[in-house]
């Protein structure tokens, strides 16, 4: 942490202008020695956050190699919390490692992926969870993610997981001012009213445990399966869907053999479409391989969309995927509405224990429109679209849900009228937990896992 690091921010390639940013004690000497401004000011001595047009030369040569802006953050006050210099240069694979080697040849070193948001993390700018939004906002494939990761990024889940960190800690305090000075007098009274609060605190946790379904779609996309008997129509849906010839449709059953993944996006949400093969009694060996692929990805879907072809009553396959779709989240479709009804609707509902099934025609695209609204608030869960405090990483939700196992003994302690020393370790190991999400407590190899993932530059 005590090295000046260097990396060009921008992607690889030819543009407009590439960024190079360099971090650390020795940004102002290495620019100093880069950088001429057109009035002959002194990196040093410029205004921060503002930017000074000049050259950027070669020591070696005294040669300009390109016309730069530079921006001069000062310590406190820039991304990482040390001194930061950002170099705009032209865009250009050459210009760019060009300008990065010379500040490389001045003593910087290469910065490591995400090394100047771990800074950021490790000099209080940024705690772990807002460092991750960070690469949550880069990475945002729809409006929803974008909102989600802003909202995390501008500490709105930081404030509400602080606020119950701190309400934690009050009640820790006092048990251990309790358990350390007993000779005062001081003794942990209100079990009751603790108890209570305990149990408030794990009710606003299992909130942001519920929230992860919503934030995982948010952050990753809806995974949806398209899953029916063959010839009932998947394929032509994923068509429809998609609004090209992605698949192959044809009249002979099973033409699909493997699972085929495709991306589209519905209002704000992306949305994974998997198309599947056929599900059917008594498969050749070759179909069977792909219907264990079948399971396989209603197995991974967040969603699956059971098909049924609304012109045939149902038969055996139809049942096979009743029993496959029992205890999954789905939507309900009966597909071929342009021909004659003859499956028998409300039975089916029956069986599925569902209230409702769209009708809709991949051929004509009768019903698509109702279907991506469905999708939509499939992926919504019922949740208001404005609300952006949600957990997004699988890492939050184990942490909140071993803060949850914690508490849950707490709260048996403290009906039980258990020793102080037994609550205040389940105590402390809740505040680990939740302190572990905003990077209170952590372990080198976790910071390494997250930023590991980060781009370099960033």
């Amino acid at each position: 942490m005590n090295d000046t690091v260097a990396a060009i921010a921008t992607p690889v390639g030819e543009g407009g202008i590439n960024i190079i940013r360099i971090s650390g004690p020795d940004a102002t000497r290495i620019a100093s020695i880069l950088f001429q401004s057109q009035g002959g000011t002194q990196v040093a001595d410029l205004e921060p956050q503002r930017v000074t047009y000049g050259n950027l030369i070669d020591p070696a040569t005294g040669q300009a190699v390109d016309e730069v802006l530079l921006i001069y953050f000062r310590a406190p006050h820039s991304y990482t919390g040390e001194d930061v210099i950002e170099i705009h240069g032209h865009g250009g694979a050459y210009v760019s490692s060009k300008i990065l080697q010379l500040v490389l040849d001045q003593g910087a070193r290469p910065a490591e992926p995400g090394e100047f948001t771990r800074r950021a993390f490790t000099n209080g700018r940024l705690d772990l969870s807002q460092a991750e939004a960070v690469a949550d906002v880069i990475h945002a494939a729809s409006d929803k993610a974008l909102t989600s990761a802003l909202a995390q990024l501008k500490g709105q889940l930081s404030d509400k997981l602080n606020a119950l960190y701190d309400a934690l800690l009050q009640v820790l305090g006092q048990l251990e001012a309790a358990i350390d000075f007993p000779e005062e007098g001081l003794e942990f009274k209100q079990k009751q009213q603790h108890d209570k609060n305990i149990q408030s605190i794990h009710a606003e946790i299992q909130k942001l445990v519920d929230s992860y379904r919503q934030g995982k779609i948010y952050r990753e996309g809806l995974r949806v399966a398209l899953v029916g008997k063959p010839n009932v129509g998947k394929s032509s849906l994923l068509n429809a869907l998609l609004q090209e010839d992605r698949a192959i449709v044809t009249p002979h059953p099973g033409t699909t053999r493997d699972t085929l993944e495709e991306r589209v996006r519905i209002n704000d949400i992306h949305i994974t479409i998997v198309d599947t093969a056929g599900l059917r009694h008594e498969a050749g060996e070759i179909e069977e391989h792909g219907i264990e692929r079948t399971r396989h990805a209603l197995a991974q879907a967040d969603l699956a969309l059971v098909i049924f072809d609304g012109s045939h009553a149902l038969d055996a396959n139809d049942a096979l995927l009743i029993r496959e779709v029992a205890d999954k989240k789905k939507l309900v479709l009966l597909n071929k509405s342009d021909l004659p009804t003859m499956i028998d609707k409300n039975a089916l509902l029956k069986q599925l224990g569902q209230r409702t099934a769209l009708e809709i025609s991949a051929t004509t695209g009768d019903g698509m429109e109702a279907l991506k609204d469905a999708l939509y608030q499939s992926a919504l869960g019922g949740r208001p679209s404005g609300e952006a405090v949600v957990i997004t990483r699988e890492r939050h939700r184990q942490a909140l849900a071993q803060t949850q196992e914690a508490l849950t003994r707490v709260s048996q302690s403290l009906q039980e009228d258990r020793s102080e020393d037994l609550i205040a370790v389940d105590l402390n190991s809740a505040l680990e937990h939740l302190g572990g999400i905003l990077g209170k407590t952590f372990v080198d190899d976790l910071l390494d896992q997250i930023f590991n993932d980060f781009c370099i530059g960033k």
